[in-house]
C-alpha cells in the first residue's frame, strides 16, 4: 500500500500532466522512427524484387488467325 505522502506525490504529479503535449511529443517521436525506418524498408523492398525479370512472353498463347 502507498504511503500518504506518495498517494499526494502521485496526485501532483498526475495534474501536473499536460495530454495535448505528450500527444504532440508521441507525433514528433513517430515522425523519426518512420524516417529512420525509411531507409531500412526501402532496402526490404529492394531485396524482395527479384534480380532477373520473369519472362512475360512465356506463357502467353496466341491464338492463330483463320486463314
Amino acid at each position: 500500500m502507498l504511503a500518504d505522502k506518495q498517494k499526494q506525490e502521485l496526485i501532483a504529479y498526475r495534474d501536473r500532466l499536460d495530454p495535448a503535449a505528450i500527444t504532440r511529443r508521441i507525433g514528433e517521436l513517430q515522425d523519426v522512427l518512420i524516417v529512420l525506418a525509411k531507409d531500412t524498408t526501402g532496402q526490404l523492398d529492394l531485396a524482395q524484387l527479384p534480380s532477373v525479370p520473369p519472362d512475360v512472353h512465356k506463357s502467353i498463347r496466341l491464338k492463330r488467325a483463320a486463314s
